[in-house]
């Protein structure tokens, strides 16, 4: 049987330019689909009578039916579009997440905070195409949590002593001619449909739907061009809500995003054993942070 917190959590990761983790949420893919600009000529053709002589009057414009503009998705550049100019870069930021009862969430299957915990990530803008690289950084449980029993902790660390972190990866491509991204994502026999949407140079729309069409997740982007970035989403299931998150940003430099990395590592006492270890469901990657940042 699927549970349904799994479920989300690895939507709602899902999400690109949302994306952000979540145990009882759907996260950061997107379905808009561009409609084709058709622009037909519309005239009247006037006629003259004279002489029992009918004339078309040459001055008036004779209907034309004009092919539709055709998108070429491979030639479209994003950062043609402000929005992904503001998107592209290293990110930190300072993440809450919260269940349907308005508190902290939390996770049978992740026993660490969601109401203070940190985000780290890369999204790289080249022509068509986004490709992000994410880690989530989670403090210790809280000792009062800590039962001694199994699932207390992930990976050899100590409850209460020892955060951990989990990473996400994500490549997607424009859907239209707009700045928009669409496409699927697949999760335990279910296709999900997924969009991101522009709306003008400073805001952002993800959109999850499940198979029947219902809405999974709202997730709303806000850019004001001032290397500041926030997002929040509300997450739905059968129509109640599920749960809703905080996500506040900055953009900074390569060597500044790894420096802060390092020190939220080093805040949240997280083994180096456990550096970029787990995925979004909590399983074990089998990789280095170096393979999962694509660095040589």
């Amino acid at each position: 049987m699927i549970r349904f917190s799994t479920l989300t959590h690895i939507v709602f990761c899902a999400g690109l330019a949302a994306c952000a983790d979540t145990p009882n949420q759907s996260p950061e893919d997107l379905a808009s689909s561009a409609d084709l600009a058709e622009t037909v000529a519309e005239s009247t053709t006037e006629t003259t009578t004279s002489n029992d002589e009918t004339t078309v009057d040459s001055s008036e414009t004779i209907p034309v039916d004009t092919a539709p503009e055709m998108c070429d998705v491979s030639t479209v550049d994003l950062l043609d579009f402000t929005a992904w100019q503001r998107e592209a870069g290293y990110w930190v930021g300072e993440y809450t997440l919260l269940g349907a009862d308005g508190n902290p969430s939390t996770s049978a299957g992740w026993p660490y905070g969601y109401d203070h915990y940190r985000g780290f990530i890369h999204l790289e803008v080249a022509g068509n195409s986004i490709r992000q690289r994410n880690v989530f950084v989670y403090p210790p449980q809280r000792e009062e949590a800590c039962t001694g029993e199994d699932g207390d902790v992930i990976g050899n660390g100590t409850c209460g002593t020892n955060g951990n972190e989990k990473v996400f990866s994500a490549d997607q491509s424009a859907s239209d001619c707009e700045g928009n991204l669409a496409g699927p994502y697949v999760a335990y026999g279910m296709e999900m449909s997924t969009a991101t949407t522009l709306l003008g140079d400073d805001t952002v729309l993800y959109q999850v739907r499940m198979p029947d069409g219902s809405l999974m997740q709202n997730q709303l982007t806000s850019l004001p061009g001032n290397d500041t970035r926030v997002r929040t989403a509300q997450g739905f299931y059968m129509g109640a809500p599920t749960y809703a998150s905080f996500y506040r940003e900055r953009r900074v430099s390569e060597d500044e995003f790894f420096e802060l990395l390092a020190q939220a590592r080093n805040d949240f006492n997280i083994l180096e054993d456990d550096h970029c270890g787990y995925d979004a469901g909590g399983q074990p990657t089998e990789k280095s942070c170096d393979e999962h940042f694509g660095i040589e």
